[in-house]
């Protein structure tokens, strides 16, 4: 997992929530430590639906898992196979739950419970849409990657949160690799828990209990089938002597059961036979040994789980456990389990087997409503959950290295100085070459590219820039207004946004066609606001030209054109934005279209700010921009890891600030309702452009995917930055006449370092720590001096550093 973030609600439904918020990265110290001032409001309302809800979900088929028992008397005949055919519809669904059976009187049928889902879905968003919690969500959202794992940890003792379907929170469909889980709101770690023991294979202690009415033997030859390299012990309606005895004398690495579990007065119960049950309380002292022997996983596939983990206190606290939080149909159950297993098994953490596992159960949602809601990760805030290989020795371990063989083995003759030396420079400055010669032919940009992107998404985070404000068109928005926005819609806007007395005005939308009613109002607003600025884009179809009314003057001052610099991705399955484009000569492109614009959008808002600041820009001859006393120097055909830039258009690196939304942020329908006031206007930027999935305007960034009004926010924000900040550009090593000496320099070096290592290493394993040491340096080292702009050669230098290590290891042994 690449990150944890840990968010505390102390509180009732009817009080409110005070919020805590933490978040680790790679388990290090909280890289956000934030407590809210004000609470996540009281909604009783949310807390009555909740109940109601698993209510309905509970008639369904709360007793119909059983086959009749002498001690069980049954509600609904129909829904065995046994019973008499007395006088109910036929097709009612089987569901044959895992709790222990209880008397229902009344039965809802599944469309009401799906619609009733959707209610507590909906609510829940509503609820955490609340103003109150927006810093909270924004906190987050800011410090996570769609492209990376993340663990959600909710630490809450009240039960309707725990109870509520947090796998639906709008968060995690924008960042969909990041997986939920639960845990106790106060904990006390005595010791760091355990990590696994590894050994020859994974012990799982397999419990199947009261299978009345259910088939625990699918999960049995789920278990049966799982892995050569898994030792399974099965015990099938034990004692509870068995069991303890199995957690007393054994180490254990993962425990299941499978079979009835239920919660009654808050005590969770899974019943082991046909007579007996357990709580947890009751087996505490053997889950304490087990623990202590490293035990790493509970699951425990029966209805009603949570009750289990609520009765677990701190000193026997599993470090993770997978449990159902209701009801739970057998076939959800079994289905669960091997898709679970087959994902943890094949190498997915334990939070992305889950949440594969769960995302599943979507497709059962037909027959088996909520079916993806009942899974939930239980997991100890301080444990590091393991994956499958973390329980098991490397398969080709070898054994006790026989050392006789060093007494009589000749000793090796000495090398002279000069002649080691002289070879290590040769390796080194040969390698060098073939490296860079083939990076010359674009053979490494790709990854070149990759490894920037990742360097970047690595800096420590910048707060946002509060001279930009972005007015967003929302999915909402597109509802509500449609898609495209009238021109009247958009008039709108800007009058209310005017008011205010903003410095610019970016119109991220292109207005070539009239768009009835409100054009003529639309095109006075930029005879009246020299402020306002639109755009045009060069090399497309005429409807992406400036509006046709506009005059010479309005076409020179008030449209910036807003193309965007894309590298194509090695995979062509999709292209990056790493480049700022600045200005470029029309009348040397052989574009047809009208958009015959010098300068792009986000320079010519940039120069409006600085021009009110008394900052002057010009530009060199060499059609450099020179803003104030900071050059922004156009970039070669060879810059860095690119090999064949456009030299037609001026365009530097672009530095994004480290946060991927780097200003406020409202949306349309705020602005038309009056929702906005003067201190987030007045004085600013403001850029107008879609968010809205309709408009197809993301492309892939360093943050992955991205809509173009945020990435111009990104290039406006880099120009005020630099020029009034002294924030620096991204900036490469020297070169000459195309010839990029001062990367060869910087990659000798470092083969030369390698080599070096080579030569005096006469153990591969010394010699693989040290060579992975020297590479860890070299990246440690290209992310300090990305801090200060500088874009090193990493992925040359260390090809060059393995290749010449490699070329004299083998020179040394022939």
């Amino acid at each position: 997992m690449d990150k944890l973030i840990v968010l505390k609600l102390d509180g009732n439904c009817e009080e409110g929530f005070r919020c805590t918020l933490k978040i680790w990265k790679n388990n290090q110290f909280p890289s956000v430590d934030f407590t809210a001032s004000q609470k996540l409001p009281p909604n009783p309302q949310i807390a009555a639906f909740e109940e109601e809800h698993w209510r309905e979900y509970r008639i369904l088929g709360a007793d119909s898992r059983h086959r009749p028992q002498k001690s069980v008397n049954l509600i609904y005949p129909f829904l065995h196979e046994t019973s008499p055919k007395t006088a109910v519809k036929s097709d009612v669904k089987k569901l044959y739950f895992r709790i222990k059976p209880v008397r229902i009187n009344t039965r809802t049928p599944v469309q009401d419970c799906k619609e009733s889902g959707k209610q507590l879905a909906q609510m829940l968003n509503n609820w955490l849409d609340a103003p109150e919690f927006a810093e909270v969500e924004m906190l987050i959202g800011d410090n996570l990657n769609p492209d990376e794992e993340a663990r959600v940890l909710i630490c809450t003792d009240d039960k309707h949160l725990q109870k509520l379907p947090w796998n639906l929170w709008d968060l995690f469909k924008r960042f969909p690799k990041a997986e939920h889980s639960l845990s106790k709101f106060n904990y006390i770690t005595r010791e760091t828990p355990q990590k696994p023991v590894r050994k020859s294979q994974v012990r799982i202690l397999a419990i199947l209990g009261n299978s009345a009415g259910i088939d625990v033997t699918t999960d049995r030859k789920i278990l049966e089938n799982l892995s050569p390299r898994a030792e399974v012990k099965f015990l099938v309606e034990p004692k509870p002597d068995e069991i303890n005895e199995e957690l007393w004398n054994q180490s254990w690495d993962i425990i299941f059961f499978a079979g009835h579990g239920d919660t009654k007065d808050d005590i969770g119960k899974i019943y082991i036979n046909k007579s007996d049950f357990l709580t947890i309380n009751e087996l505490w002292c053997g889950l304490r040994k087990a623990v202590d022997k490293g035990l790493q996983l509970a699951i425990f596939n029966c209805c009603d789980g949570l009750g289990l983990a609520r009765n677990l206190h701190d000193f026997q606290m599993i470090p993770q456990m997978i449990l159902m939080r209701e009801f739970v149909p057998d076939l959800v159950a079994q289905e669960f389990l091997k898709c679970f297993l087959k994902e943890f098994v094949n190498g997915k953490s334990l939070y992305a087997a889950a949440g594969e596992a769960r995302r599943r159960l979507e497709s059962r949602e037909k027959n088996f409503p909520c079916a993806s809601w009942l899974p939930v990760i239980w997991q100890h805030p301080a444990a590091v959950p393991a994956v499958w290989n973390d329980f098991l020795l490397p398969p080709d371990s070898p054994a006790a290295p026989d050392l006789t063989w060093v007494a009589t083995a000749p000793k090796r003759p000495p090398i002279q100085g000069f002649s080691r030396l002289k070879s290590v420079i040769l390796a080194s400055a040969g390698c060098t070459l073939a490296v860079m010669g083939a990076r010359s032919l674009g053979v490494m940009e790709p990854w070149e590219l990759s490894m920037l992107d990742r360097l970047m998404n690595q800096r420590q985070a910048e707060p946002i820039d509060n001279r930009l404000l972005v007015v967003e068109v929302t999915d909402k928005d597109v509802e509500k207004y449609r898609y495209p926005q009238n021109d009247s819609t958009i008039a709108g806007a800007i009058d209310k946004l005017q008011q205010f007395k903003p410095l610019a005005i970016g119109l991220n939308m292109h207005r070539n066609l009239a768009r009835e009613p409100g054009r003529k109002k639309l095109v006075s607003h930029f005879d009246s606001h020299p402020n306002l600025i639109t755009i045009c884009s060069y090399g497309y179809d005429k409807n992406y030209d400036p509006p046709p009314e506009f005059s010479q003057e309005k076409l020179t001052s008030q449209v910036g054109f807003s193309n965007l610099q894309k590298d194509e991705a090695p995979n062509q399955k999709g292209s990056s934005i790493r480049l700022q484009p600045l200005s470029y000569q029309p009348h040397l492109s052989s574009f047809t279209n009208n958009c015959k614009i010098s300068n792009s959008l986000s320079l010519l808002l940039a120069l409006r700010f600085l021009e009110s600041q008394g900052i002057k820009s010009a530009t060199t001859q060499n059609q450099e921009w020179l803003i104030g006393n900071v050059t922004f120097p156009r970039l070669t055909a060879r810059t860095g890891g690119y090999q064949n830039l456009d030299l037609r258009v001026s365009q530097v690196l672009l530095n994004y600030r480290a946060n991927p939304k780097p200003a406020l942020k409202v949306t349309l329908q705020e602005v038309l309702s009056g929702k906005i006031n003067s201190d987030l206007v007045k004085g600013k930027i403001v850029l107008i452009g879609h968010t809205s999935e309709v408009s197809r305007e993301n492309s892939d960034t360093v943050y992955g995917k991205m809509p173009g009004v945020w990435i111009h926010a990104h290039m406006v924000s880099q120009i005020l930055s630099a020029a009034i900040d002294k924030r620096p550009l991204l900036w490469v090593l020297p070169q000459w006449q195309g010839i990029q000496w001062g990367d060869a320099v910087f990659v000798w070096l470092v083969a030369l370092i390698g080599g070096l290592l080579a030569g005096r290493g006469r153990s591969l394993l010394v010699l693989a720590i040290a060579g992975g040491a020297m590479i860890f340096v070299v990246y440690q080292s290209s992310m300090v001096i990305l801090a200060f702009g500088g874009w090193m050669p990493l992925v040359p230098s260390v090809l060059a550093l393995v290749s010449a290590g490699c070329i004299l290891l083998m020179y040394d042994r022939s």
